[in-house]
């Protein structure tokens, strides 16, 4: 079953360990839980299919979900309603493994991060830099945030660019660390600054 390895960070055909089945009980379709073992890192997947086949087809599995271990790839639920959208969508494009397409999101996100601190440049590169003009990111924010723009643009703008997945995971995980220092981190650090600045 191919299927994504958080551990390794890359799908992986893994292989079947065990396997249980509950069966259609009159509240909700047949489900059965697969034990997968990654066959590069040897670590346990295990996952879950809904049965949406009929009596006239007979059993057939959707897509399988993992249960386990838990996705490291979460939406920061403080961001604002329209930046935890483009960059839900940049999860889901990611585990479809349409990775230009993620990438494409990210970009998207950014801008919309952008946009939500006020700031209106005319392209992407400038709303970055005014975000470090005004302290919102620091150095290393803005190298991360300015690499991300590059990747986006050449994933809109260059048909022959194709993101590996590598790149596009750590697209993913470089634009969520972006939404947890501006949405959680940098604000709750203002505020232990000002309890102890108050002792």
């Amino acid at each position: 079953m191919i299927v994504e390895c958080f551990h390794c960070r890359q799908y992986v055909d893994a292989q079947e360990a065990g396997s249980y089945w509950r069966n259609y009980n009159g509240l909700g379709p047949a489900r059965r839980y697969t034990l997968l073992r990654c066959p590069t890192c040897q670590e346990p997947i295990l996952v879950s299919q809904t049965n949406i086949g009929n009596i006239a087809d007979g059993d057939i599995w959707d897509t399988p979900v993992i249960v386990f271990p838990e996705s490291d790839i979460r939406v920061n639920p403080i961001a604002p309603r329209e930046i935890r959208t483009a960059f839900e969508e940049a999860c889901t494009c990611y585990r479809a493994q349409a990775y230009t397409a993620s990438a494409i999101m990210c970009r998207k996100t950014l801008e919309g991060i952008c946009i939500v601190h006020g700031i209106n440049e005319r392209n992407l590169q400038s709303a970055i830099k005014k975000m470090k003009e005004q302290s919102l990111i620091d150095d290393r924010l803005y190298e991360w945030s300015d690499v991300l723009r590059i990747v986006g643009n050449e994933a809109v703008h260059d048909v022959g660019v194709v993101l590996s997945q590598p790149d596009a995971k750590d697209t993913i995980e470089f634009t969520n660390a972006i939404l947890d220092y501006l949405f959680s981190y940098r604000d709750r650090f203002e505020q232990f600054k000002r309890r102890r600045s108050s002792k």
